[in-house]
């Protein structure tokens, strides 16, 4: 059976381009054949959305393509895909992969008519996949489409990065308010005092520009913005790194918090979206409220006063909790059920 996979550029930044870029470099399989098409690329944006239009029903003749497999987020996204999709031959059969993190609001903030028209294009379709049973639930009230769920993978490296000596807190991904960066800078300002060795550097785009200018107004010496990096780069980043701290008001399940835990590397973050189908409060990691300040700085300062026994805990449970549940190994075979009965 072939497979068109169609969504952002892999080589692009950001967490859907991060799961294809794993599915090129990983995905195996003696009974399917992965062919990749860009829908999406920051630099040549409408060059790219232009060529997969262009150029999807060609490939799926070419390469005698079974199934589409798209990967959608909200808004624009949704759209091109849908668009996209309608150009998908009858033979073939089309399943939407979500990792949308806010497909909800969106929905909910749309007019009766696009209300309409998304449940139409969830029904046209042949199988949804979404990251966890928070999503299955609410995408189950739009569409009568089957809808089933595979939470994301990472690769395990062969050795944990945690370094239990160091003094640097990280975030990776993009820069904003709904990924918590303003409430990160509201608990650097409380743990200045008492820990002023520790030290935030946010890696990531977004907003870069009003982030920055926060940290220069609240007068912060503790934290840095480190810019965008690539695997490459953050394998290494992680060896010095202490914790991770992602303190999102909405997520899917994101690629985050599962490349540090499978380092090694111990996660606060918030118990929204399916975050809480990995993080255990108080076994492999932390898990708080959105937007509650005070209690993201007590816990951090619990843990960085820690003798290292609870440190090394959630290090050891994060790495091993990925191991068991998010390896490649039972990500791929869940795929090769999904395309067998879609």
């Amino acid at each position: 059976m072939n497979i068109l996979m169609v969504g952002p550029d892999p080589k692009e930044k950001g967490g859907i381009a991060t799961v294809i870029s794993n599915f090129k470099q990983y995905y195996t399989s003696e009974k399917h054949q992965l062919f990749f098409l860009s829908s999406w690329s920051e630099k040549s944006k409408w060059k790219t959305e232009w060529q997969a239009f262009r150029l999807i029903r060609k490939v799926i003749h070419d390469q005698k393509i079974d199934i589409v497999h798209f990967h959608v987020a909200q808004k624009g996204s949704f759209y091109r895909k849908a668009l996209l999709s309608r150009l998908v031959p009858k033979h073939c059969r089309v399943i939407f992969h979500m990792h949308a993190s806010q497909f909800d609001l969106f929905y909910e903030k749309s007019r009766w008519m696009m209300k309409a028209l998304i449940r139409h294009i969830f029904n046209r379709i042949d199988h949804v996949v979404v990251l966890g049973e928070n999503w299955k639930k609410f995408y189950q009230t739009v569409t009568s489409t089957e809808v089933s769920i595979i939470q994301n993978a990472v690769q395990v490296p062969e050795r944990p990065s945690y370094d239990e000596k160091s003094k640097t807190i990280v975030t990776f991904g993009r820069i904003g308010k709904r990924k918590g960066s303003y409430d990160l800078l509201q608990v650097a300002a409380r743990m200045d005092k008492d820990f002023p060795e520790v030290k935030f550097v946010l890696y990531g785009d977004g907003d870069i520009e009003g982030v920055s200018d926060e940290i220069k107004m609240m007068g912060l010496q503790n934290v840095e913005l480190g810019g965008w990096v690539s695997k490459e780069e953050q394998a290494e980043i992680l060896k010095t790194t202490m914790l991770h701290f992602l303190p999102s008001y909405r997520e899917g399940l994101p690629m985050a918090v599962l490349e540090t835990m499978a380092a090694g590397i111990p996660n606060l973050t918030t118990n929204v979206g399916d975050i809480p189908a990995v993080i255990s409060d108080g076994k492999n990691g932390m898990l708080v409220c959105p937007g509650e300040v005070e209690v993201m700085a007590n816990e951090l300062a619990c843990f960085i006063k820690d003798d290292n026994s609870i440190q090394n805990r959630y290090s050891k449970n994060a790495r091993q909790t990925i191991k068991q549940n998010f390896s490649f190994e039972a990500y791929m075979r869940s795929w090769e059920q999904i395309y067998k009965k879609t």
